[in-house]
């Protein structure tokens, strides 16, 4: 879903399954675990954005309701097509993060997170993206803060 608009100041908190692109906010803030986060940003038109996805695919059990922010396919599209409504797509600044194994038994070389990072990364390829950033993978959560005015991103990590 994305998100409405507020003053210039404040920060929005992007959650599971949102995503924004604009630049109507002064930072972009989102925790991750085994989820992904793309981050976009022009350093021109100082515009950006952030999408905050919890798996690939939408799982085949569940029926189709159109759009839903939590699935990567869904949402890296639409992230897409915003950021091309004002330059081509190969001109932003891209950052790919998250994708932790958040489950300490989990003795899987295909967990979640890593699913999630895979599915980016060959969703990326596809669209001839090239990511400049990346914090992916480990055994911990990721808070991200993105600032708008200048596309810097912070990145602190906290045990699991």
């Amino acid at each position: 879903m994305s998100k409405e608009l507020t003053p210039q100041d404040a920060r929005l908190s992007i959650h599971p399954g949102e995503w924004y692109f604009g630049n109507e906010y002064e930072s972009l803030y989102t925790v991750l675990g085994s989820c992904v986060a793309l981050s976009v940003w022009h350093p021109t038109l100082k515009i950006g954005g952030l999408c905050h996805y919890l798996l690939p695919v939408q799982p085949s059990h569940l029926s189709d309701k159109g759009y839903d922010g939590r699935y990567g396919k869904l949402v890296l599209p639409l992230l897409k097509q915003a950021m091309q409504r004002f330059a081509p797509a190969g001109e932003y600044e891209l950052g790919l993060y998250g994708g932790s194994d958040t489950m300490a038994t989990n003795t899987s070389n295909y967990s979640i997170g890593k699913q999630n990072i895979l599915f980016a990364q060959r969703w990326l390829q596809d669209e001839g993206l090239v990511v400049m950033r990346t914090d992916l993978g480990g055994r911990h959560s990721r808070s991200l803060v993105m600032e708008m005015s200048s596309g810097d991103l912070s990145i602190k990590h906290y045990p699991v």
